[in-house]
């Protein structure tokens, strides 16, 4: 078993309070042991991503009466299941929590209720979860009670579809979203127009739509949106946009704070493309990629 004291003495950054544990092959074992020593005490920061931290080990770290002055924790790409995240959700030791990552662990729609239900962990104001949340687990996160200080939702790969992105787009919830990122699910174009006419995400300036099949419909709905007249960052990064929708783009009358525009991997002509470079309406902006990246003169 490593030495977790050593590694305690090696990887905290006193100063910051930050302990970074990522990609040290620590298990059940490791996070006991973590969760027993005295020196995580004044560990505000843990990073733990790329481990094989399980069930077991989270539930020692939700147990710790030593952990109980983290602000983020990152869990991502570890082996955690519902069943340590609802030891994380009744967890006292997580009442300060602001910042919590649980991307690429084995997370289903259960655990998301969980997490949902938990006012020990209302205090969030970034959140990555996944990878296998699906509609039910999305809703039940819209529809918390206590997660309404969120400002950044990653829900990447978590098999959402439209009814998942309708629930976000009814949500009162998540009012505050600055940052939300579908990347990697299959919201379509009905998806994108219930996110794009949505009266409670006005305060959006990043969303990003990676490998999603919103089409040309969904194109449309966002170059027609009011409610997203506020992105500064739009990423359609494979989106299987055509012409029609990125020339509604380029055209926009509402998108007049856009900076940067992903449009990698998709069908659209030379000619569309020069569209960007002269909007009249686009005016802030300075980076637009087809291709490779490049900005515009």
């Amino acid at each position: 078993m490593v030495d977790i004291e050593k590694l305690i003495d090696e990887n905290f950054n006193i100063e910051k309070g930050e302990l970074d544990l990522r990609e040290k092959e620590l298990g059940d074992e490791e996070a006991k042991a973590l969760a027993k020593s005295e020196k995580a005490k004044s560990v505000t920061a843990l990073f733990l991503e790329f481990n094989k931290v399980g069930d077991a080990g989270v539930q020692a770290l939700a147990e710790s009466p030593y952990l109980t002055n983290l602000t983020a924790l990152n869990m991502f790409k570890n082996e955690m299941t519902d069943k340590g995240l609802k030891a994380m959700a009744d967890s006292k030791n997580f009442l300060n929590l602001s910042e919590l990552i649980l991307s690429d662990n084995k997370l289903t729609a259960e655990g998301a209720k969980a997490l949902a239900q938990s006012p020990r962990l209302g205090g969030l104001v970034s959140l990555w979860i996944g990878d296998g949340l699906g509609d039910e687990g999305v809703r039940a996160i819209a529809e918390s009670p206590y997660l309404t200080r969120l400002n950044l939702l990653s829900l990447y790969r978590n098999n959402i579809g439209n009814e998942g992105a309708k629930a976000i787009a009814r949500s009162k919830t998540l009012a505050k979203l600055t940052e939300l990122n579908l990347n990697w699910n299959y919201v379509e174009g009905e998806g994108v127009e219930a996110l794009a006419q949505s009266e409670n995400l006005k305060n959006l300036t990043q969303l990003t739509l990676t490998y999603n099949p919103i089409r040309n419909r969904g194109a449309k709905a966002i170059a027609n949106s009011e409610t997203l007249r506020n992105l500064t960052l739009l990423d359609l990064y494979e989106t299987e946009v055509g012409d029609e929708g990125a020339r509604a783009l380029a055209t926009s009358k509402t998108l007049a704070n856009l900076e940067t525009l992903v449009l990698i991997h998709n069908d659209i002509g030379e000619e569309v493309q020069e569209l960007f470079k002269n909007s009249p309406n686009l005016k802030k902006l300075s980076k637009v990629v087809f291709r490779t990246p490049s900005a515009i003169a």
